[in-house]
């Protein structure tokens, strides 16, 4: 079973194992200027854990263990239960229901200074500063924020000279409107980044999706420019190569004739090299499905090589279906044009990852290119491109069991996707 590399990504499918999961901004293109993430608080970093802690401010409330205690252990639990439906309110994420936030952590604060009233001694006070920060966190007017701790403060500072001899103790009254700062700068700066990361997301969309029509337009004109030059050559090509066949073939006095025969193969070759133009131009214009075994097949019989398959090849990612056959058609004209009439083996296997070895019994490393011989000697180079984008690698050279020339194309199964390919010899 042909299995491709774990976290490879073909075109733009989004492969995060959980859809609902937030998008992350693309690492492929630069981000510059984001800032980055806050730094998760220590309360936050407990956020779950905040019941316990508000019941752990009530039981040291509850030192000494008197009448008043008690009641101040209450209304503790009782703004703690306000500050955490405040805190979770379904309403906060549809952007909604400030009033109501605004009244629960009223509640938080008017609770926590009746506990200090009823038991000075006790942790009352923390509940009005938890409040001056949630209400930063949470409303976005400023105006309420504003409206908020000013009440709050003067509220604290007229508890604190009720229930101490110092005047003194009004001071701490002034930790209110520094949380409610705080807590708004913090918050904002959040909402900023957030703003911040998606106009980026949206930026680096458009930019991905520009990339991908520049791309469909390259490819439409490579196509249209292979279809107008090299196609019309070959179609001229092979009605010559008709048309001096019939000459020859009523000046010849024999159908043996090795001159007819050449001619019949330089015929053969044309039109195989218009039908694999076709191919090309059907491909780069996104309408030739992938290849697969079939046509290893197809150019193995063509060519006369014995064929050996091992796996399910059509079970490939069709890019590896598509190195895989190309890297065979290379092979086999290679050994046809350097080692004509020499054996030739392909032996693919795509039971784990994918191997494609084709080799001959010909000459081996003192092989030169025929006379006359076609291309440009940039097939490997071909080869080597189409397996650096399926994560593999291509080796060309002497076969070290024989005297002929073997090419190997291995793509691991491995998380290997991506990685430049390279050519051996």
């Amino acid at each position: 079973m042909c299995r491709a590399p774990r976290g490879a990504r073909l075109g733009d499918v989004d492969a995060r194992p959980d859809p609902a999961a937030p998008a992350a901004v693309s690492r492929g293109l630069p981000t510059v200027g984001v800032p980055e993430a806050p730094s998760t608080s220590a309360l936050g970093r407990v956020r779950g854990l905040r019941p316990v802690l508000w019941l752990l401010v009530a039981l040291v409330s509850l030192w000494p263990l008197t009448g008043e205690a008690v009641v101040a252990a209450g209304l503790i639990l009782v703004g703690a239960a306000a500050a955490v439906a405040a805190d979770r309110d379904p309403g906060i994420v549809a952007g909604r229901g400030t009033a109501r936030r605004v009244a629960l952590l009223a509640v938080t604060a008017l609770s926590g200074l009746g506990a200090v009233l009823v038991e000075p001694r006790g942790l009352g006070y923390v509940s009005a500063f938890v409040a001056a920060t949630m209400v930063a966190r949470h409303v976005t007017d400023v105006r309420v924020i504003a409206a908020f701790a000013g009440v709050l403060t003067v509220l604290v500072a007229a508890v604190m000279a009720a229930v101490s001899d110092s005047p003194w103790a009004m001071l701490a009254a002034i930790a209110v409107p520094l949380l409610a700062s705080r807590g708004y700068s913090r918050a904002r700066f959040q909402r900023e980044h957030a703003r911040v990361v998606a106009l980026l997301a949206e930026r680096d969309a458009l930019r991905g999706a520009e990339l991908a029509a520049a791309a469909a337009e390259e490819r439409a004109r490579i196509a249209r420019d292979l279809h107008d030059v090299l196609a019309h050559t070959l179609s001229g090509l092979s009605l010559h190569l008709q048309a001096i066949r019939a000459v020859l073939a009523r000046r010849s006095d024999s159908s043996e004739d090795p001159v007819l025969a050449q001619v019949d193969r330089a015929a053969d070759l044309a039109r195989s090299g218009l039908a694999e133009a076709k191919e090309a131009v059907a491909a780069l214009r996104a309408e030739h499905p992938a290849s697969g075994r079939a046509d290893v097949e197809r150019l193995a019989a063509e060519a006369g090589a014995a064929l050996m398959v091992a796996g399910d090849l059509d079970a490939c990612p069709g890019p590896w279906r598509d190195a895989a056959v190309a890297t065979v058609r290379e092979g086999l004209t290679n050994a046809a044009r350097h080692a004509p009439g020499a054996a030739t083996r392909v032996d693919v296997d795509a039971r784990e990852g994918l191997v494609v070895r084709v080799s001959d019994d010909g000459p081996g490393s003192g092989r030169e290119p025929v006379e006359g011989g076609v291309g440009g000697g940039h097939g490997l180079a071909g080869l080597a491109e189409r397996a650096a984008l399926v994560g593999g690698d291509l080796a060309a050279g002497p076969d070290p069991g024989g005297s002929g020339w073997r090419v190997t194309l291995r793509v691991p199964a491995g998380d290997r996707a991506g990685l430049p390919g390279r050519v051996s010899r």
